[in-house]
C-alpha cells in the first residue's frame, strides 16, 4: 500500500484524514504527520513516503515552499497539495514547483479518488 505522509498546522484536519485513510479499503498506509512545513521536510526524508498530502498556509513553510525542497530531496515522492484556498493556486507555479495534484479540502472520498490517480 502506498505510504501517505499529511502535512497541515491543524491537528483535527489531521486526524480525520489519518482516520479515512486507515480505514481498511483506502488502499493507503499513513506513515507520519506533520504540522509544519520544515518538520514535514524532516520526517519525509526519514520516512520517504509514497505521497506527501499537504495545506498550502502553514506556518514556518508553506505548501509551495515546501514542495520546492520535497522536490529535490524526494524527486520520486508524489506531491499533492489540498487547500481551502485551490481558487488562489495558479497551476503553472504548481507544476513549477513540482507539485503532482492541487485539491480543495471538502470530500474525502473525493480525496482518496485523487491519491489514487497518483499510485
Amino acid at each position: 500500500m502506498p505510504s501517505v505522509l499529511i502535512v497541515d498546522d491543524s491537528a483535527e484536519l489531521r486526524d480525520v484524514v489519518r482516520t479515512f485513510l486507515e480505514r481498511e479499503n483506502s488502499g493507503f498506509t499513513v506513515c507520519g504527520e506533520a504540522t509544519n512545513g520544515l518538520d514535514a521536510i524532516k520526517q519525509a526524508e526519514v520516512l520517504k513516503p509514497d505521497l506527501v498530502l499537504m495545506d498550502l498556509r502553514m506556518p514556518v513553510m508553506n505548501g509551495f515552499e515546501t514542495a520546492t525542497v520535497l522536490r529535490r530531496v524526494l524527486p520520486k515522492t508524489r506531491i499533492v497539495l489540498f487547500s481551502n484556498y485551490t481558487h488562489e493556486l495558479g497551476s503553472t507555479l504548481a507544476l513549477a514547483v513540482g507539485i503532482d495534484l492541487i485539491m480543495p479540502k471538502g470530500s474525502l472520498t473525493e480525496m482518496i479518488a485523487g491519491l489514487r490517480t497518483l499510485t
